[in-house]
């Protein structure tokens, strides 16, 4: 009798901690929960006037909505130049592109250069703040869609250990990504896939580097920021 008891309370057990994660499931699919989600995608700093505003490349942004959001940003004072991750559109020269949408807004040719960055997105921010850097370039506005800022604040993060660099992460709101509904919504589902990925990449790296010693500097968590 007392073997049955027992086995009856591992069943009992083992079908509560089954409700439990059936209850966890929908809360996590919830569209409140998955709202949620989102935002915890999203960082933003502090603007201040800087030497200039870096924009880096996201094809998916067809219209150029974070150009013109770095536009707003260089009339606004916040930056001296604008500088863009450069590539080729269709045979032209992506910074040639935003030079001439710039014209249009009344900013001058000089005040827009830009940078040919290789390997992926950590590479990039790397050799980024590095050619900045030799510009004598101490402080930029970084423009980036508001899905992606979060990963961006760590990708530049680590690529400034010594925060010899000021990076201050501006967000933007894009029309493409339905941040209220975005798992319903195709390029939108696509590009949080690549975040949620990109940003689970970035910790499983940081905790792997923890384990072994090699991130003194970073003690108190990825950047050594709470």
């Amino acid at each position: 009798m007392a073997k049955a008891g027992k086995g009856r309370a591992g069943c009992g057990c083992v079908i509560f901690v089954l409700v439990v994660c059936m209850v966890l499931a929908g809360l996590l699919v919830h569209p409140f929960s998955l709202r949620l989600m989102a935002g915890r995608f999203r960082h933003e700093d502090r603007v201040v006037p800087c030497d200039a505003i870096f924009v880096p490349r996201f094809v998916e942004d067809r219209n150029g909505e974070v150009y013109a959001e770095a536009f707003r940003e260089y009339w606004a004072g916040d930056g001296k130049v604008i500088w863009v991750e450069d590539d080729r559109v269709l045979g032209l020269s992506l910074k040639d592109i935003v030079v001439r949408m710039a014209k249009e807004r009344g900013i001058k040719e000089a005040a827009v250069h830009g940078l040919t960055l290789q390997g992926d997105d950590a590479a990039k921010a790397r050799e980024a703040l590095a050619a900045l850097a030799r510009q004598r370039v101490k402080k930029i506005v970084l423009i980036v869609p508001g899905y992606a800022s979060k990963r961006y604040q760590l990708l530049y993060g680590a690529a400034n250990p010594d925060d010899s660099m000021l990076v201050l992460v501006k967000p933007v709101s894009v029309s493409y990504f339905k941040a209220d509904k975005w798992w319903s919504d195709g390029l939108s589902r696509s590009v949080m896939e690549r975040e949620f990925y990109g940003v689970g990449l970035y910790y499983a790296r940081w905790f792997k580097h923890n384990e072994k010693g090699d991130s003194g500097k970073n003690e108190d968590g990825p950047q050594g920021r709470p």
